[in-house]
């Protein structure tokens, strides 16, 4: 039986959350939301723009003609259809295209090279000196920048009296480089695994410091925030804003199909990386009873050379990476993700398969404990701790279909709480702050 419930925008959310504002002063404030990239600040950006809060959302490659939106979206181009959101377009928009058209090209030629990364690191530096010198003629109360792309335009904006903020997706770069340079140190056979770890001198310093420049830090999770705090930032200058995701995309169904009678089939989803807990979710797989009870899937691209990975190849089945919808579809092929990441910012993945009714086994270096309630919808485990994994493993494989069926539902149920929709409703009482 298929479960659908009403996960879109409630009935006159924005119009409430725009009367609610008015009591509140916020007519006052006006957003100029900059980055260099996409990851989520398209919803940032539309959500300002529906609280009546938006003066501008300044971006590199953006559609900006509503109506181009529109024949896009007709014609299902996969590329384009990812270069804006539906109902944000001119005049609030201001795309730069020439910053990315490099990169572009490079990732078509190459791939995923240093080349390519370097030339993103090029390409943020690039477009925040832009935007640097643009403030002063941007009429709007607060900036809003996202880290790798706004240590210089931070500065402008407090020089022009505006409120300075910085959002991190991903958690501070001290904290990334000591406790990934400990990983490779740990797993030497896996360093050439790990992602985030190097950067260029300068690109490196501007992740350091623009926290630090900003009025007002944006964490993604609780464990962003301790990266934060613990590299020196003022906890009073730090707020937590969950990401949201499309729930409305995601298949859900309560039936389990058999569970206690069949293989528990396990999924990891994403690039296969040290940086993620690879070598300790195999360890813990090699100590499970050899009666092909539990089977473990990989979906992504491997990352490095892949060594270390194929020499365990007997205890999983890779499948390269496949598109986001596809992926959303795929969730319903498997019981559970086990994510044992040791450095993760939040972990989108992880709101996506408890959508999909998965129960989710992970550690507290993700968003995993501000949604996962231990043994009701997954686990939370120490990172590096294979031991730990394979008893968690373990306790969901014992369970019954109604108790798995159970966990499922909770699993569901806890995933709704981050919405784009309750995103906006975090964003609205969040700016009353600024």
């Amino acid at each position: 039986m298929e479960v659908k419930e009403n996960v879109s925008s409630r009935s006159g959310y924005f119009g409430a959350k725009l009367a609610e504002n008015s009591g509140f002063g916020l007519e006052t404030q006006k957003f100029t939301v900059s980055h260099a990239g996409k990851q989520h600040s398209y919803h940032l950006a539309f959500a300002l723009r529906q609280l009546g809060l938006l003066q501008g959302f300044y971006t590199s490659s953006y559609i900006e003609s509503g109506l181009l939106q529109k024949l896009v979206l007709a014609s299902g181009n996969s590329f384009f259809t990812r270069r804006f959101k539906e109902g944000l377009a001119s005049p609030f928009v201001h795309s730069h295209w020439h910053y990315e058209l490099k990169e572009m090209w490079m990732r078509k030629m190459q791939g995923k090279s240093l080349a390519v990364q370097n030339q993103v690191y090029q390409r943020d530096t690039d477009f925040d000196e832009m935007m640097a010198r643009k403030m002063k003629g941007i009429r709007s109360t607060h900036f809003w920048g996202f880290q790798g792309s706004c240590h210089a335009s931070l500065d402008a904006a407090k020089q022009s009296g505006k409120k300075a903020i910085c959002e991190l997706a991903t958690a501070h770069v001290v904290q990334a480089r000591k406790i990934l340079s400990e990983e490779a140190r740990l797993q030497p056979e896996w360093s050439d695994s790990i992602d985030n770890l190097y950067f260029p001198p300068a690109y490196e310093k501007r992740l350091e410091e623009e926290p630090f420049r900003a009025d007002h830090v944006i964490a993604a999770s609780q464990f962003t925030r301790w990266t934060l705090e613990e590299t020196g930032v003022d906890p009073s200058r730090i707020s937590v804003l969950p990401l949201g995701f499309e729930a409305d995309k995601i298949p859900f169904s309560v039936e389990s199909k058999g569970f206690e009678n069949r293989p528990l089939k396990l999924l990891f989803a994403g690039t296969v990386t040290q940086r993620k807990g690879v070598s300790y979710l195999l360890e813990a797989m090699d100590s499970l009873p050899k009666d092909r009870s539990v089977e473990l899937h990989f979906i992504g691209g491997i990352q490095g050379s892949g060594q270390a990975f194929q020499k365990r190849k007997e205890l999983y089945t890779h499948h390269p990476a496949v598109s986001q919808m596809e992926m959303f579809r795929q969730y319903t092929e498997y019981d559970a993700l086990v994510l044992p990441t040791v450095f993760e910012g939040f972990g989108l993945v992880i709101v996506e398969a408890l959508a999909a009714g998965l129960p989710v086994i992970t550690t507290p270096h993700s968003m995993g404990p501000d949604v996962i309630e231990q043994g009701e919808n997954g686990w939370i485990v120490p990172i590096r701790d294979s031991k730990a994994l394979a008893d968690c493993i373990a306790q969901l494989r014992s369970k019954t279909d109604s108790a798995y069926a159970r966990m499922r539902e909770k699993a569901r149920q806890s995933a709704l709480r981050f919405t784009w929709e309750r995103y906006g409703d975090a964003l609205g009482t969040l700016v009353r702050l600024f």
